[in-house]
C-alpha cells in the first residue's frame, strides 16, 4: 500500500478554504472574447501592444470608464511606447463619448503636445474644432458632472486660440483664428475681435476667409472702446474698413451690405460733424465751425447734410 504525502493533503486543504472563504477575490475574474481573463487587480498587460488592444476593446464596447482605466496603465506602464500616444488620444474619445467635451479637448490637446508626431495630430485638430463649436454656440460646460448654467464661450476662445498655437498652418488653424474672431464678437471683446480677424488677414493672406475678416473688422470696430493706439473713434475706423473691403473685394457678396453700412456711418458721422460745428457757430467761433462744414462737403458729399454744410461754408466764408 502507497503511503500519501501528508503535504498535498495541506496544499489541498488551503486551497478548499481559499475557495470557501473568499470566493469574492475569484469570482472578480471574468472572461470574455472582445478581452479574455480580467483579474481583480487589472494588472498591466506584458507588452502595450497587448494593452492598447486589451484597451480599445473595453472603448469598442462603449464601457469607457473601464477604457479609461485602462489606457491610464498604459500610459503609466508604458508612456515612452508608440502606443502612448493612441492612448493618450482615446483619453480624449472616451471623455468626449461620456459627453465632457471640455475635458476631452483637455485630454487631446495634451495628446498633440507631449507627442506632436502622433498619426492622429489633424484628427485631433478637427475634433478640437468642433468642440470649439458647440461652445461657441452656446453649449454649457459640465461642471462636477452636471450641466453648467451659463453657455460656456469663454472655453471656446481658449479652444479655439489652442488650435491656432498648436497648428496655426493647418486646415483647422485658420479656421480657428477666424472662429476666434467670432467668439470675442460673441462675448462682446470687440477689440480682442478686430485682433483675431486681422490675423486671419495677416496671417492667411490667401485665405477665402479673408473678406468675411475684413468685413467683421468694420462690424466689430462699431462697438466697444479701443486703446489709444486705435487712434480713430470707432465709427471712423468702420468706415475705413469698409472703404478698403469695398476697393478690395467688389464682387463679394458682403459687398451690397457693406455699402449700405457704409452709408449709414457716413451719415452717422456727418450728422456728427454738422453737430459740431453748430456747437462752435453758437460760441461764437465760427473758424472752427467752418473746419468742420468744410470736412463734411468734401469727406461726406453723399450724405444728406452735405448741402447745408456747403451753405455755411458759403455763409461764414462771406464774413468778415
Amino acid at each position: 500500500m502507497q503511503t500519501r504525502n501528508p503535504s498535498h493533503r495541506i496544499i489541498l486543504a488551503i486551497v478548499l478554504v481559499s475557495f470557501i472563504a473568499a470566493p469574492s477575490a475569484f469570482a472578480a475574474w471574468v472572461w470574455s472574447p472582445q478581452t479574455g481573463w480580467v483579474g481583480p487587480g487589472g494588472a498591466v498587460k506584458d507588452s502595450p501592444q497587448e494593452q492598447l488592444v486589451f484597451a480599445v476593446a473595453f472603448f469598442d464596447r462603449k464601457d469607457y470608464e473601464k477604457a479609461r482605466g485602462e489606457f491610464k496603465k498604459l500610459l503609466r506602464a508604458y508612456k515612452d511606447s508608440p502606443e502612448a500616444a493612441e492612448a493618450q488620444y482615446y483619453m480624449g474619445r472616451c471623455e468626449e463619448e461620456s459627453g465632457d467635451y471640455y475635458k476631452a479637448f483637455l485630454e487631446y490637446r495634451k495628446t498633440v503636445q507631449t507627442y506632436p508626431s502622433t498619426k492622429r495630430f489633424e484628427e485631433i485638430l478637427e475634433r478640437e474644432y468642433q468642440i470649439g463649436n458647440y461652445f461657441l454656440g452656446g453649449k454649457k460646460r459640465k461642471l462636477f458632472g452636471t450641466a453648467a448654467i451659463l453657455p460656456a464661450r469663454d472655453k471656446a476662445v481658449e479652444i479655439f486660440q489652442a488650435i491656432v498655437d498648436d497648428g496655426p498652418f493647418s486646415e483647422y488653424g485658420e479656421l480657428a483664428q477666424y472662429k476666434l474672431g467670432l467668439t470675442h464678437l460673441a462675448l462682446q471683446d470687440y477689440e480682442l475681435a478686430v485682433g483675431a480677424f486681422e490675423q486671419v488677414v495677416s496671417r492667411y493672406p490667401e485665405s477665402p476667409l479673408v473678406d468675411d475678416a475684413r468685413f467683421q473688422i468694420a462690424q466689430a470696430s462699431l462697438k466697444g472702446t479701443f486703446r489709444p493706439g486705435y487712434d480713430q473713434s470707432p465709427t471712423d475706423l468702420a468706415i475705413r474698413e469698409l472703404d478698403s473691403f469695398l476697393r478690395e473685394y467688389p464682387e463679394s457678396e458682403l459687398a451690397d451690405e457693406a455699402k449700405v453700412r457704409l452709408e449709414e456711418l457716413k451719415e452717422r458721422r456727418a450728422q456728427h460733424e454738422y453737430q459740431v460745428g453748430q456747437f462752435y457757430e453758437r460760441r461764437k467761433q465760427p473758424a472752427s465751425a467752418l473746419l468742420y462744414y468744410q470736412n463734411i462737403a468734401q469727406a461726406y458729399p453723399k450724405t444728406s447734410l452735405a448741402g447745408r454744410a456747403a451753405e455755411r461754408v458759403q455763409v461764414l466764408s462771406q464774413r468778415p
